[in-house]
């Protein structure tokens, strides 16, 4: 008989949200007559449209049948944000898991299988203007600086976005070159922590018109530290005397950024301009970012000091034509990203040796007997992105309006990725594959050389009516084609080499889209849409013959539902977005082992899911001094049926098989609730020319499993997270800007990621129980930070 797993019921939605955003709707209609009277109301301006690319044209946030939230060039700097963790905790509908800073797995509306999933396409695009930018598991972050806008689009974006964009898309919109003259800013600060050390930050941009209305330059540099608060203390190793005194370290986390972009308009005539950007950026960061509960707050006894770099650049040209009836535009891109990482195995190293003494690798003990020596994880990564998109945009005013287009994409990885030991040619493993196989001398114990190119052609189109004035009907498609060429290299020791084996994949399909939006009146609009996102299915690594894997997986697919409103209220003043959703995940992809060698890993497609929510946004001008901004979302996500291994390995017998998903439990990545609220007051003249603001921000996260195995099993591993900022700033108009900032105000020790991954040998319940060390260690975010920054801005 099978095994059962636990009995975990859906949670639906209550009914209770939607009287709570009627009542949150009423209670803001009250208390904007309360604090106004007639007289002060006229004198109010409404908000600012926001326009954004969303569609791939320029369009009124508030008019596109979906949901979008978007940050401005003025809410990025109010708000600090600096780096994807920033702008995460105000996005309702996006998660993400940061193990170190820059190492991003970004997920929308929980459409994720957790971390870890290396291989495994991610289901989120990222876009840095025109430039695809998306990586699994360690997604690019470019620091937030002279930038534009920042959109998110939950919710299949597959049509004009392709395959990585099945749960969502993050575009990142820089400031592009104008000819409005030269100017520019030089943005200084200095950062302080009672629990770690000090920072600092040097950014800056300047806009050059270099010939009168024909080409434009803008250049933005910066150079940054974000100081450590994680303490290396004192300790012994696990199972032997050895302590780690020559690394031991206060505050021994730090970060450091450094960039630049240029960016270049040309206007050829009156129909044609180019544009053009090339953006480098390296960052380090060197320690643990997690800490140990057995050791202290902040602390954690390691016998390496980890680092990694992250190098990349990207070069993007875009050229738009009006040919009178349509606009030509034609994108090319390329990304090259370097990214190597050095990080302390001793733990890993020290359980495997005392395996070897308890006996558990019985006949292969020696191979596996290190003796006891550090140990560290190294990898030397490489990526390269080349991209060429063509479209043709109808223009005009039209009831008719069309875009077609057409994509490629040819993406390449490598890397190199191993066990380094020390003084590993001392110890009886390689002693006994030296004596049998003759390797030369290494340090290299165990490891992969990886490669992977996949080239994607893709065509698509959408098409809207406006069937009435206010009536308006959208369809699009996009039907793509992709090419997978793999090749796995293993190695145990480096020298002895498991056979070279390389497996490709073609396969091609189509997703859809329909949209239909109703206009009540300019201020208030209803829609309704289906779309698809997909990614793409691919071959297994088969290193051995008698491998059981399976020899290919499918690829998975997300049937997206959405209702939807766009309103604004009291004379443009508030701005309020809803919408609820329910999306079916169809033969989700999951990463797995060969249950007869644990050297051979894959994919396998591991059944359907279902996700229900609703998000919320706010934007509301109470008075001219007083504004708040607000998200909310509340989600729901659930496997509907029980899989075991054995079915997609018919060989299993009973004893061998295990449950690979259970029916009922929740997606990982998958917070059920999340919200943020900013308060902010300003004064245009505080004393003579001198302006001021306050602004207050809240953010909270409710429990999340980042684990597939602890959703599996009912786990929250990530407890629910909470982070307040307090900030205020004197500014004059078009001059400078002064401005003091508390960030993570209450000092809340929030996880963004927990490693679990000792528990079974040292938890309570584990092999070795009385270690007492390495049982969840959160990775927190940044204790309480005080921020003092200098803006000054110039034009001529």
């Amino acid at each position: 008989m099978r095994r059962r797993a636990f009995p975990a019921g859906r949670k639906p939605l209550a009914s209770a949200i939607s009287l709570a955003m009627a009542s949150t709707l009423t209670s803001l209609a009250v208390f904007a007559q309360d604090v106004q009277d007639e007289e002060e109301k006229n004198s109010i301006v409404g908000l600012e449209e926001v326009v954004v690319t969303a569609t791939k044209r320029d369009e009124n946030m508030q008019d596109i049948p979906q949901s979008i939230q978007a940050f401005t060039t003025d809410q990025i700097e109010k708000l600090g944000f600096d780096n994807m963790q920033d702008y995460l905790k105000a996005i309702p509908s996006m998660s993400a898991v940061a193990v170190t800073p820059g190492r991003n797995e970004v997920v929308f509306r929980g459409i994720s299988t957790g971390t870890g999933e290396w291989r495994t396409d991610s289901s989120t695009a990222v876009y840095l203007d025109e430039i695809p930018m998306t990586s699994p598991t360690q997604q690019v972050d470019p620091r937030m600086v002279d930038v534009q806008r920042v959109e998110a689009l939950p919710g299949p974006q597959g049509t004009l976005f392709g395959s990585s964009s099945q749960s969502g898309a993050l575009r990142i919109i820089t400031n592009k070159p104008d000819f409005d003259g030269v100017y520019g800013a030089l943005d200084v600060g200095a950062t302080t922590m009672s629990e770690g050390e000090s920072g600092h930050k040097f950014e800056s941009h300047v806009n050059l018109p270099v010939i009168e209305d024909k080409l434009a330059v803008r250049l933005v540099a910066y150079n940054t530290k974000s100081a450590g608060f994680i303490d290396n203390v004192e300790g012994s190793n696990i199972f032997t005397d050895d302590r780690n005194t020559d690394v031991v370290e206060e505050d021994f986390n730090d970060w450091y950024q450094s960039g630049a972009r240029v960016s270049a308009l040309w206007v050829i005539n009156d129909n044609w301009d180019a544009e053009f950007m090339l953006m480098q950026q390296s960052q380090r960061s060197t320690g643990d970012w997690k800490s140990d509960p057995a050791e202290g707050d902040l602390e954690i006894v390691r016998f390496f000091k980890d680092v990694r770099t992250d190098d990349w650049w990207t070069a993007g040209m875009t050229f738009t034509g009006d040919l009178g009836f349509a606009e030509l535009t034609l994108a090319t891109s390329m990304l090259d990203r370097e990214v190597f990482y050095e990080f302390d195995n001793n733990v890993n190293a020290q359980i495997r040796a005392q395996a070897v003494q308890d006996g558990e690798f019985g006949y292969y003990s020696t191979w596996y007997d290190t003796a006891f020596n550090g140990e560290t994880q190294v990898n030397n990564q490489t990526g390269k992105r080349v991209s060429q998109e063509v479209r043709l945009a109808s223009m005009g005013d039209s009831r008719l309006k069309w875009m077609v287009g057409a994509f490629y994409e040819e993406t390449d990885d490598f890397w190199d990725w191993y066990s380094k030991v020390d003084n590993y040619t001392d110890t009886p493993s390689w002693q006994y594959v030296n004596y049998y196989y003759g390797v030369e001398e290494t340090q290299d114990y165990y490891g992969e050389l990886y490669n992977s190119k996949t080239t994607q052609t893709a065509v698509f189109g959408e098409l809207s009516y406006d069937i009435t004035d206010k009536l308006t009907a959208a369809v699009g498609t996009r039907w793509f084609e992709y090419e997978r060429d793999r090749s796995d290299t293993k190695f145990w020791p480096r020298g002895y080499y498991y056979p070279e084996v390389t497996y490709q994949g073609t396969d091609s399909d189509t997703v859809y889209k329909v949209s239909l939006n109703y206009h009540i009146d300019d201020a208030r609009m209803l829609y309704a849409t289906y779309s698809e996102g997909f990614r793409l299915g691919g071959q297994n690594s088969r290193i051995r013959l008698s491998s059981v894997l399976p020899e290919t997986y499918g690829p998975d697919k997300l049937f997206n539902h959405e209702l939807g409103l766009k309103s604004q209220w009291f004379d443009d003043r508030l701005q309020l977005n809803l919408s609820a959703y329910q999306m079916r995940w169809e033969d989700m992809q999951r990463g797995i082992q060969d249950p007869d060698d644990w050297t051979i890993s894959g994919h396998i497609n591991v059944g359907d899911a279902e996700a229900t929510g609703i998000e919320a946004s706010f934007t509301f001008q109470v008075s001219e001094h007083f504004r708040l901004d607000g998200s909310f979302a509340k989600s729901d996500s659930e496997i509907l049926n029980d899989f075991y291994a054995s079915d997609v390995i018919p060989t299993l017998t009973e004893d061998q098989d295990w449950m690979v998903a259970a029916k009922g439990q929740s997606l990982a990545l998958a917070p059920p609730e999340k919200w943020w609220l900013g308060a902010e007051y300003s004064v245009s003249e505080l004393f003579g020319n001198i302006g001021g603001w306050i602004r207050y921000d809240h953010s909270w996260t409710a429990a999340m499993n980042h684990d597939w195995w602890n959703a599996q099993y009912g786990v929250p591993l990530i407890p629910d997270r909470k982070e307040g900022s307090l900030q205020a700033g004197l500014w004059t108009e078009s001059d400078w800007t002064l401005t003091l900032s508390v960030w993570n105000l209450w000092d809340d020790r929030n996880a963004g990621w927990v490693e679990s991954g000792y528990d079974w040998r040292f938890g309570s319940n584990g092999t070795w129980s009385d270690v007492g060390r390495y049982v969840n260690m959160p990775s927190y975010n940044r204790p309480r930070e005080i921020e003092l920054a200098f803006k000054k801005e110039f034009s001529l």
